[in-house]
């Protein structure tokens, strides 16, 4: 196929687009043109699973070939903003102004394997359109990059564009022929010049070009979700790309589901060394949810069971609340209270915000002392929980739970630790009492205020921990009822001070209830 027929072909494609997506988001594109700001990125959210009832040849063909079509998509949305213009009434033509730095967004790719991703993909999935879902542990900083650059021939004086490559890190070959055209008296590019020259010259941007050739940039690290993995299994990350309004959209701790292209990217190449390639996802969508509090679903038959078995306890309602506790981690018997206690932690509260402004946290905090079965409290809770941290105090540090300064790059860049990870959902904290002392104090804000102040390495944010903490720590020696709880666990009183509940768990010696 020639390369008129590829463009013919290619340009038949984006009409086609066009004339869907106007067919799709008819009122959305109304919105885009008569939004003022030219500047700013605008973006239209395209549902690929009602796009594929709608058209299921195009769909498809996003779907097995998504690097020449995405870029084919985000020029369609501009034909299709030309099209809802022309076809408007007059009047309303006056307010319209047609965005070029639109970008459509895929959302809800089909339910398919080889589609849905919850580990990392490998090699053999290059060149692919996914929906990766997992937790965002790092996030760098907001870079500007150029889309192109511009070089000038050292022959004939013409100057051309070629484009950044995002493989080699946005970085440009250097051009090895003149590709300086000749524009016609319409602007068009005619013909290439017949130049010979092999020296050029790059201009740089504040030189020779404008902004609108630059954009805004940003890499994260995504890890698999935990709770999601098999027992056993480290949880892998990967770098995210974001580019445009992408960029700044999400932060550490927050659950994610990122569409985008899985790319290679070269690193830097050294004289002597091996070339290295990692593997990268190219963005094209990113949603956070973090108020998605449980995956599970809400149907009538769930209802209906809710409705029958509190019918069956309609005059016995603490016997049904006791039949609920004693299903809860059924391996360990007795121990109705602690069950009760961290069914409740589980269940969560709901914060309350005065008409004062101060906020009261709706998350509960609970402290297991002593020694029988609390570790296996810590290990069913963080089992249940849609999204739990499991962690131990014995060499933890402030970094570890808080938030940690990373170099990479030659940048420094946050990675957020057990509390952050943890946001809307919960963490079990296993030897709390082996903690540091230095390293406790750091827990004092994160419990109350459900926040974390980060000022390092010059990077000065704030974080949320709104979670709840399930810590278990064993007593001083032996336990001692004389004295207070502050001697026995070795605990200063304002950080037990932020525990709810702390419960005491001792072994009567009863050898009677051994048997």
């Amino acid at each position: 196929m020639s390369q008129s027929q590829v463009e013919e072909r290619m340009a038949a494609l984006a009409a086609q687009m066009a004339l869907d997506l106007v067919e799709m988001h008819r009122d959305a594109l109304v919105a885009t043109l008569l939004a003022h700001d030219a500047s700013i990125h605008y973006s239209l959210e395209l549902d690929l699973c009602l796009y594929m009832e709608v058209n299921a040849v195009v769909c498809n063909c996003i779907l097995q070939k998504p690097v020449e079509t995405l870029a084919i998509l985000d020029k369609s949305f501009v034909l299709a903003q030309f099209h809802v213009r022309d076809t408007s009434d007059v009047r309303d033509q006056k307010h319209m102004s047609v965005k070029t730095n639109a970008h459509v967004r895929c959302i809800r790719l089909p339910q398919i394997r080889n589609l849905q991703f919850q580990r990392i993909p490998r090699s053999g999935h290059v060149g692919k359109l996914i929906n990766f879902v997992g937790t965002v542990i790092r996030t760098g900083m907001v870079k500007m990059v150029e889309s192109r650059k511009l070089f000038e021939c050292a022959t004939c004086r013409g100057r051309f564009h070629l484009p950044v490559e995002r493989e080699l890190g946005y970085q440009v070959t250097r051009p090895v022929r003149c590709d300086a055209g000749v524009i016609g008296d319409n602007g068009v590019l005619v013909r290439t010049k017949d130049c010979d020259g092999r020296k050029f010259r790059e201009i740089p941007v504040d030189a020779g070009s404008n902004l609108s050739e630059c954009r805004d940039y940003q890499e994260i690290k995504v890890q698999e979700q935990v709770t999601k993995l098999e027992l056993g299994t480290i949880p892998r990350s990967i770098i995210v790309l974001l580019e445009d309004d992408l960029a700044d959209s999400c932060k550490p701790g927050d659950d994610v589901s990122i569409v985008g292209v899985v790319t290679r990217r070269w690193l830097h190449l050294q004289s002597g060394e091996r070339a290295n390639i990692e593997i990268v996802i190219a963005a094209n969508h990113v949603h956070v949810h973090n108020e998605q509090r449980s995956n599970l679903l809400l149907t009538d038959e769930l209802k209906s069971d809710f409705h029958k078995f509190w019918s069956e306890y309609k005059d016995r309602e603490i016997d049904g609340r006791n039949f609920i506790v004693s299903s809860f981690n059924p391996n360990i018997v007795g121990m109705s209270l602690v069950k009760l206690a961290v069914m409740l932690v589980l269940c969560g509260g709901v914060s309350k915000l005065d008409k004062s402004g101060l906020k009261m946290r709706g998350d509960s905090h609970i402290l297991l002392v002593g020694d029988p079965g609390k570790s296996q409290f810590l290990r069913y809770a963080a089992r249940i929980s849609p999204r739990a941290v499991l962690t131990t105090g014995i060499g933890s540090t402030n970094a570890g739970l808080t938030v940690t300064a990373v170099k990479d790059s030659g940048e420094w860049q946050l990675e957020a630790g057990a509390l952050v990870l943890a946001d809307r959902g919960l963490c079990c904290i296993d030897e709390f009492g082996s903690i540091k002392e230095q390293d406790k104090t750091a827990i004092h804000e994160a419990m109350e205020q459900q926040t974390i102040s980060v000022a390092k390495a010059g990077l000065v944010c704030k974080l949320n921990t709104r979670c709840s903490i399930l810590a278990a720590t064993n007593p001083k020696g032996k336990y001692d009822p004389t004295q207070s709880m502050e001697v026995n666990v070795a605990l200063g009183s304002p950080l037990l001070s932020r525990f709810d509940l702390i419960l005491t768990l001792l072994d009567t010696q009863n050898d009677e209830w051994d048997k």
